[in-house]
């Protein structure tokens, strides 16, 4: 299986994005899936919030999870 494609993207590319759709929450399982994907994605971590995100750069959908939740056991 490969896993997605991981960029960071630019600080202005996330201040466009963020502009444009405020993402959508998902749950630190299904964020673990999108890790091991096919899609090609790039990091789009909103900080402040302690959200850790994904954008895919396909079809520009956001994808956000709580960092603290992603360590916790399955």
């Amino acid at each position: 299986m490969n896993a997605a494609i991981l960029q960071d993207a630019s600080s202005s590319d996330q201040d466009f994005v963020l502009a444009a759709a405020s993402g959508k929450v998902i749950s630190a399982r299904e964020f673990r899936e999108l890790l091991i994907s096919h899609r090609r994605m790039v990091r789009f971590d909103r900080q402040v919030d302690h959200l850790r995100g994904l954008r895919d750069l396909d079809t520009g959908e956001i994808f956000l999870t709580d960092e603290r939740r992603l360590l916790l056991p399955r």
